[in-house]
């Protein structure tokens, strides 16, 4: 359960998210959590039958449903919209912004900062951070415990980065993004030539660039391009444990599931769906829109809007028949043998 410092009233509620209210005008509501745990300051949701009970059964004082659900919660207090999940997490979101506005900025004394920092409006810097010259913050930047900042780093408002956060020298991050605790970003890009029996580094001496309302996952790692620039485009969510290699470019509003592995110099379209540990190899392209089940591996470029799935990864529809003809084959072997035998 989340309790808040502001409450709102449950007619406050309805005017944030809109939909019909059937409660009484003194609710005062600051909770959100699962049915089990709700008290009469809680708001809850309902929009599936398999919760109706433990709703039921719940103290919470303001129920957002639906119009199938409203009739079987008689004498309860209701918020009815078209989409209950979602418009909780709106509340959320409104109680969260309200924290934030709330937010003491601050520089703790144990931080080193260089002189030169530029600033663009308030900032907060906590216990142990690191930052070096030539960076700029923006507005409402929050760095949490023990980040690493190096030299020449942007970062624009109101982007948030949790405790152990590590970003490279000129890496640029755009606004409003929220990169979590042992992310590593600008770290080298994995490249060696092998020169007389021994494998020589290749400098990265490019950058990472972050667009806009980018979220970034716990412990990932995006690496800076060899001479250019690795780039993720505006809005898109990559899950914890995501590795980017050197020089590749996602595009915007793409999904990297948890473990997905992206070697040098791949390139995403925007809204990409990669699911969970989908490996890429190097110098290919992902078209737009386009669709990878779990555990792939993807080794040549996919068109836009397609559906793949499998190792190596081809249509799904065509991966899904071959998995279903997989099961057939200790049958089909014993046909083979029994014919094999009769013939012989």
């Amino acid at each position: 359960m989340k309790i808040f410092a502001t409450a709102i009233t449950a007619q406050q509620a309805a005017e944030l998210l809109g939909g019909k209210l059937i409660a009484s005008s003194s609710i005062n509501l600051c909770k959100v959590g699962e049915a089990a745990e709700a008290d009469h300051e809680t708001v809850i949701f309902l929009e599936q039958e398999r919760l109706l009970d433990k709703v039921q059964a719940s103290s919470a004082g303001l129920i957002i449903t639906n119009n199938e659900y409203a009739s079987l919660l008689p004498e309860r207090n209701l918020l009815i919209v078209e989409k209950p999940y979602f418009s909780l997490m709106l509340l959320i979101t409104y109680w969260q912004k309200a924290m934030a506005m709330n937010r003491e900025y601050s520089i703790h004394p144990s931080a080193q900062v260089a002189a030169d920092i530029r600033y663009e409006g308030e900032v907060s810097i906590a216990a142990n951070v690191v930052i070096g010259k030539g960076c700029v913050l923006g507005k409402g930047v929050i760095i949490s415990d023990g980040c690493s900042i190096g030299e020449n780093v942007c970062i624009a408002a109101g982007t948030y980065l949790y405790p152990r956060v590590t970003v490279y020298d000129d890496c640029i991050i755009g606004r409003n993004c929220i990169i979590h605790s042992g992310c590593v970003i600008g770290a080298d890009g994995f490249g060696f030539m092998l020169m007389e029996g021994i494998q020589q580094k290749i400098p990265q001496v490019g950058n990472v660039e972050i667009g806009d309302y980018v979220e970034i996952g716990a412990n990932s790692c995006i690496d800076r391009a060899t001479l250019g620039t690795t780039r993720v485009g505006k809005g898109t969510k990559i899950d914890n444990l995501v590795q980017i290699g050197h020089n590749c470019v996602i595009g915007e509003h793409c999904i990297l599931c948890s473990q997905v592995g992206l070697a040098g110099s791949t390139i995403l379209g925007d809204y990409v769906y990669l699911a969970g540990q989908v490996g890429a190899a190097g110098h290919i392209t992902i078209g737009s829109k386009a669709m990878v089940g779990a555990q792939s591996g993807i080794a040549a470029s996919i068109p836009e809007g397609a559906r793949y799935f499998g190792t190596p990864a081809i249509d799904a529809g065509e991966m899904k028949r071959i998995i279903v003809s997989q099961k057939q084959l200790p049958e089909m072997w014993r046909a083979f043998q029994k014919a094999k035998k009769n013939n012989s």
